[in-house]
């Protein structure tokens, strides 16, 4: 990590820089406010999302009505391809009874299929664009930013692949209930949300881990796919054998979870964790399952499921006494260890600070953390307030993620948008597909991740599709933002609304060479200036950073 500090930033830049990193990109507004109330003041009020009004993006995503639906629900109404098929077959077959008759040669006529658009086998499908349109549409619009800011940063933490099995049906709850309640919360309370949300318990494979000598919930019944004779597509059906054992034979611990727990959401791969230690947590999580999974349920403790045996984790000794607190007890072991602080702290340090942040801010963080047990304004407090993060280091030292690219420029240029596919889908071309990271890691949160030939050639292809109005259902007024037909006020106004004011000489100059090749040639030749200049800001590397 890197160790060298500069002085702190010039006063010109502070206000941007801080914006760049706790919203998803300045607007003029905010600019002006923050140079009016001072960053102290607009840290601490978005400290305190609970305080803002926030009514203009709860409108928008009160029109998706999957977000305030239950998992249950959201099966009930999206169900897999053949569920749904089975569904409408039954739904069917009395209505096309009734509505035989005899034709002419004294044949009946079934009625025509009444199946809703739900039904259709992509169904399901919808219940992720709604959960990603309403990400978009808070980070572009809510007055929430830093609040977004967590929220997202949190959601890859604790990264859940929605394509396995009915995780796209749980996604949604899982950042609902877990991860947006707690995202300036307190770890610990953040850490046990994930722990017992339903989204975790099926991705991790906790829901099906018992103590090997469990009375009566260590073998499914014969003929049943799954334990508690659960079936379905995806849900201990055939197609989810767990470590290739086929349905109906024993199952036994599973240490999935309790792998990923130390490794990835708190002590770190270096945390001096042992195999033991892994086999000895997941012991203690034996019986954290789904209650009625047929019904979708919550979470629940089974107690005949539990391994009732004393552990050891990390040294401490659980008693064979305990029930899910052995689980809880362990939660709180982790949460409040001296490597979860120094682990957290760092991956927060990277995304807010530096891909490598220096030293020193981490260590200063983790003792913050340890200190406030776990307090997340507190830990916040620390890095933004920090020399490091004042630095001129840090100043556009981050690269933006795909998801954050198309936010900022949204908030820059005061576009509208309906958030639709073509919108998401140039974020997956852009190489983050929204919660379909396959590895429980997460997307890495460093500029090699995003930044190659390819994803270059799709970030400079938004650039000028956003600013010449060619993303159906995504609006932008160029015209109203710079008024003026004189190319320099343009320019001024193009760089100040994106930059801050503040561009690199060599990007100006970039810019104003490609102006001219551009206005030369046929790909270039029929868009305005303004068109032109606005999309190769949006694409210089300048932009590209925060």
């Amino acid at each position: 990590m890197k160790e060298k500090v500069s002085s702190t930033l010039p006063p010109e830049l502070t206000a941007w820089h801080f914006l760049s990193r706790t919203t998803f990109g300045p607007r003029p507004a905010d600019l002006e406010r923050a140079k009016q109330a001072g960053i102290a003041a607009i840290l601490e009020e978005q400290l305190h999302p609970e305080r803002i009004d926030d009514a203009g993006v709860e409108h928008r995503i009160a029109s998706l009505p999957t977000l305030s639906m239950s998992p249950a629900e959201l099966m009930e109404d999206f169900p897999p391809p053949k569920q749904a098929k089975n569904q409408q077959a039954r739904r069917d077959e009395p209505a096309s009874r009734q509505s035989m008759a005899p034709n002419q040669v004294g044949l009946a006529k079934p009625a025509p299929s009444t199946m809703a658009p739900a039904m259709e086998a992509d169904a399901p499908r919808r219940i992720l664009m709604e959960l990603g349109r309403a990400q978009l549409w808070r980070a572009a619009y809510s007055q929430c930013q830093l609040q977004e800011v967590m929220a997202h940063f949190w959601m890859n933490h604790f990264n859940i692949y929605a394509a396995k099995g009915v995780d796209k049906w749980l996604l949604t709850s899982f950042e609902n209930d877990a991860i947006r309640p707690n995202a300036l919360g307190n770890f610990s309370q953040l850490l046990a949300a994930t722990a017992q949300s339903p989204a975790m318990l099926f991705y991790l494979d906790n829901w099906l881990s018992v103590a090997p000598n469990a009375a009566g919930g260590n073998r499914a019944p014969k003929g049943r796919r799954g334990p508690f004779g659960l079936g379905g597509p995806g849900f201990g059906g055939a197609a989810e054998k767990t470590k290739g054992r086929p349905a109906g034979e024993r199952r036994g611990l599973n240490e999935n979870y309790a792998r990923e727990l130390m490794e990835l959401h708190t002590l770190g791969v270096d945390g001096g964790y042992s195999q033991q230690d892994v086999r000895e947590i997941a012991r203690c999580f034996t019986g954290w399952t789904i209650d009625r999974p047929r019904q979708w349920g919550g979470f629940v403790f089974r107690p005949r499921l539990h391994d009732y045996g004393t552990k050891v984790v990390l040294g401490h000794k659980i008693s064979g006494r305990g029930g899910v607190e052995d689980g809880e007890k362990v939660l709180q072991i982790l949460a409040a260890h001296p490597a979860t602080a120094q682990f957290i702290s760092l991956k927060l340090c990277r995304h807010f600070v530096a891909d490598e942040p220096p030293a020193s801010v981490v260590d200063r963080t983790a003792h913050t953390f340890r200190h406030s047990g776990g307090d997340i304004p507190s830990v916040m407090r620390t890095i933004l307030t920090s020399p490091e993060f004042n630095s001129p280091e840090a100043f556009r030292a981050k690269v933006k993620s795909p998801f954050e690219l198309v936010a900022s420029s949204l908030r820059s240029l005061g576009a509208e948008t309906d958030a639709g596919e073509p919108l998401m889908g140039m974020i997956m071309r852009m190489g983050q597909p929204l919660f379909l990271y396959q590895a429980p890691t997460g997307f890495p949160d460093r500029a090699s991740n995003w930044i190659n030939s390819g994803t270059l050639l799709a970030r400079m292809n938004f650039s000028m599709a956003l600013a010449s109005n060619r993303i159906r259902g995504t609006q932008l007024d160029l015209q109203a933002l710079t008024p003026s037909d004189d190319a320099q006020s343009v320019w001024e106004n193009l760089v100040q609304r994106t930059l801050g004011g503040a561009v690199a000489p060599e990007t100006q100059a970039a810019v104003m060479k490609s102006l001219d090749e551009l206005g030369s040639t046929a790909g270039g030749r029929g868009f305005p200036k303004t068109t032109l200049m606005a999309a190769l800001l949006l694409g210089s590397p300048d932009f590209q950073r925060r």
